[in-house]
């Protein structure tokens, strides 16, 4: 069993969670069986696979099955996740209702961009033009609440132009308190920007979920070093 705590309720063990993995189920670099050597060398107490999934995938079953086989011979709490994209303005998330049922860790995040029948790569796109795209998809998708996490909140922009605006940040940081949704502090994405983002989060305690977004296992718990 899991849950997610509030930003001011944060502890050392809470901070030894990564709940944003990938493997080579999808597009990581590491198989299960490594990463949790990896999340138990470094202390993990908690982790959760969040692979990369549409509504049409396949694998689920399976990759859920070699998870849950995992749980007999390690003493990390390990959870089972996806990561699907938000394919529209009203909030739907790419991925089965069956999947959503199986899953402990739903994580609903802005990729490329869904304009007209493209999905559009959000750095071909003007600055402020994909900050607000961003932002539109984000607050959706929270609001619809199919997912439980809103992930790497403001990544694409940040990536694609190194820079989303604080007041963007604090909306959606209240709707995911409104909407009792869990933001994805993403080592990946938000160590840039950790110190703002901390004010805000203080501010208005919503839900987190500390994630790494690992690709790889030297990737793996991104927080532990880098929390002050």
């Amino acid at each position: 069993m899991f849950e997610f705590k509030t930003f001011n309720a944060i502890d050392e063990e809470y901070l030894h969670t990564d709940k944003h993995i990938h493997t080579t189920w999808g597009d990581g670099r590491s198989s299960v069986a490594e990463l949790i050597a990896q999340a138990e060398r470094i202390g993990l107490k908690q982790i959760a696979f969040t692979e990369h999934i549409r509504s049409e995938s396949t694998y689920f079953p399976r990759y859920l099955k070699e998870i849950e086989s995992t749980r007999s011979y390690c003493d990390i709490d390990i959870l089972v996740g996806f990561e699907a994209k938000i394919m529209n303005f009203s909030g739907a998330v790419d991925v089965s209702k069956s999947v959503i049922k199986k899953a402990n860790i739903k994580i609903a995040s802005v990729h490329r961009f869904p304009l007209g029948r493209k999905l559009v790569d959000p750095s071909k796109l003007s600055k402020g033009i994909c900050q607000e795209i961003e932002l539109e998809l984000a607050i959706a998708a929270i609001k619809k609440r199919e997912c439980n996490v809103l992930g790497h909140a403001g990544g694409m922009s940040l990536k694609s132009h190194n820079e989303f605006p604080a007041d963007f940040f604090e909306e959606i940081i209240i709707e995911c308190k409104k909407n009792d949704v869990a933001f994805d502090l993403n080592s990946f994405y938000h160590m840039p920007v950790i110190d703002n983002l901390k004010k805000m989060l203080r501010i208005h305690n919503p839900y987190v979920s500390f994630g790494s977004d690992a690709h790889h296992v030297n990737d793996l718990g991104g927080w532990i070093q880098n929390w002050a």
